[in-house]
C-alpha cells in the first residue's frame, strides 16, 4: 500500500467507473466520462477537507467521488 498514498474512485449505480492514485489524473479521466466538472483546484481543496462528495452530471446521473486512502 506504500505505492498508493491516495486512491480516488468515482462510482455510479454501485460500480466504479473511474479510479486513480493521482488526483489530477483522476479528474482528467473523470472528465472523459462526466462533462460539466468543476476545475481541478475545486476538487483539490475539497478533498483536503472531506473524503466523499456527490456530483450530478448534466444528464442527471449522480456520481459519488471518494478518496479511499
Amino acid at each position: 500500500m506504500k505505492d498508493f498514498p491516495n486512491l480516488y474512485v468515482a462510482q455510479i449505480d454501485n460500480k466504479v467507473v473511474v479510479f486513480g492514485s493521482n488526483l489530477k489524473d483522476f479528474i482528467i479521466s473523470l472528465n472523459s466520462v462526466v462533462k460539466n466538472l468543476k476545475p481541478y483546484m475545486f476538487y483539490y481543496r475539497a478533498f483536503k477537507k472531506i473524503d466523499y462528495m456527490e456530483h450530478v452530471a448534466a444528464d442527471g446521473r449522480k456520481f459519488y467521488l471518494q478518496r479511499v486512502l
